[in-house]
């Protein structure tokens, strides 16, 4: 318990992050699922039709809990975020095919530059969002890559 309560006042005492940092708390909605590009095309079938599943999901994320339909995207207590600016062959945990990341992420929209990203941590899970503008984030589950767009 000494250890959350001293993460949570290095957080706390943490510098503020710019004003242009997007914030993850609000409502999204899943507008978009496709294939990873690091999934074999053999694979890409599968990963389409897992994707169709989430679609229009809703995903509220609140300073002090995450709601969804989707069990894997519900937590009802001890939520952290964490934000974080990552560079881009660090998206996606370091998945983007190589040789060049950097054009797989701006074909995905991506800016040039680092990413703000944010950890969202929960009992049952751990997911990291990526910005590609205020309103859309990004993030991977099992082969595919979900849009989300603030609602």
């Amino acid at each position: 318990m000494l250890a959350f309560a001293a993460f949570i006042g290095l957080v706390a005492a943490a510098p503020s992050a710019p004003a242009a940092d997007p914030s993850i708390i609000g409502s999204w909605k899943i507008v978009e699922a496709v294939p990873a590009p690091w999934t074999r095309p053999e694979n890409h079938a599968a990963a389409a039709g897992e994707g169709k599943g989430l679609m229009h999901l809703v995903i509220t994320f609140t300073p002090t809990a995450v709601n969804s339909k989707f069990k894997l995207f519900s937590c009802k207590r001890r939520v952290l975020y964490e934000p974080v600016d990552l560079q881009v062959d660090a998206l996606f945990q370091g998945n983007l095919p190589e040789p060049n990341p950097a054009a797989v992420a701006a074909r995905m929209g991506f800016p040039k530059g680092d990413i703000a990203s944010v950890d969202v941590r929960c009992i049952n899970a751990k997911f990291t969002f990526h910005f590609r503008d205020p309103d859309t984030a990004m993030f991977n589950l099992n082969r595919v890559v979900y849009t989300l767009k603030r609602q």
